[in-house]
């Protein structure tokens, strides 16, 4: 993976306009690299490639769970508890058919990654609930940002997922003491511009080259209008009329 200043870098490298122009701040590109990354990726991701890469996905070590009363994702009424993450995770690629999760896993107190959980949708699992069976299984669905948890008593995951935003430090680096999540201060301090940008390389050049084209068309399309019709809409050089 490139580091995200370099792709800027890039970018600005490859076309004039794009090199002199102060006013194109850097996020401003790197925003424009992650939506036609994210195209592609999801092109990829629903044509089944990709799962297997560690250049695609981010690891969230330690998600911090709580309990809470299965109403609090939905009107089932029903005494039994759930787990919900402690804050609002970012929001996870969808593609065709699913979440881009690489998978949910609950946190073995002696280390590694424990227990797979199943994917499941919250109306599916509300049917489970109904059946007069033993639920040995342990699920995990996501509702409005949060991710749940079948199993209460579950503290915190490792959650493996392709993300559209960039993960929170209080989500990435939580406060609790966990093995999974040997945090540096280096890390926790970053800059956004320095960390690995999530793109495997042989797509690279394909999302530079549609962000150097989105950003031609349009940023440098609608500078050149304002410049030509002046901010009020009259022409720069125009004299008030009396």
């Amino acid at each position: 993976m490139s580091i995200a200043r370099k792709l800027i870098s890039d970018i600005r490298s490859s076309h004039k306009l794009l090199s002199t122009d102060s006013l194109l701040t850097d996020r401003a590109i790197l925003s424009e690299i992650r939506n036609n990354s994210l195209l592609l990726i999801k092109r990829e991701t629903n044509l089944r490639k990709l799962w297997a890469t560690d250049t695609l996905f981010t690891t969230i070590p330690c998600l911090e769970m709580t309990e809470v009363p299965i109403s609090s994702c939905c009107d089932y009424a029903d005494p039994c508890s759930i787990a919900r993450s402690k804050f609002k995770i970012p929001r996870v690629a969808e593609g065709n058919y699913q979440y881009t999760i690489q998978g949910v896993y609950s946190i073995n107190a002696v280390g590694g990654k424990g227990k797979k959980l199943k994917e499941i949708t919250i109306n599916r699992y509300l049917n489970l609930l109904k059946l007069p069976i033993i639920k040995k299984e342990e699920y995990f669905w996501i509702s409005d940002n949060y991710l749940y948890v079948s199993n209460p008593s579950i503290e915190s995951v490792r959650f493996v997922a392709f993300f559209e935003e960039d993960v929170l430090n209080n989500i990435m680096y939580p406060d609790c003491d966990c093995s999974q999540n040997p945090a540096t201060l280096e890390d926790i301090c970053k800059n956004p511009l320095d960390k690995e940008f999530p793109l495997p390389g042989y797509l690279e050049q394909q999302t530079l080259d549609l962000t150097s084209r989105k950003l031609l068309q349009t940023y440098f399309s609608l500078k050149t209008d304002i410049s030509s019709e002046g901010i009020d809409g009259q022409a720069p050089n125009a004299k008030p009329s009396n």
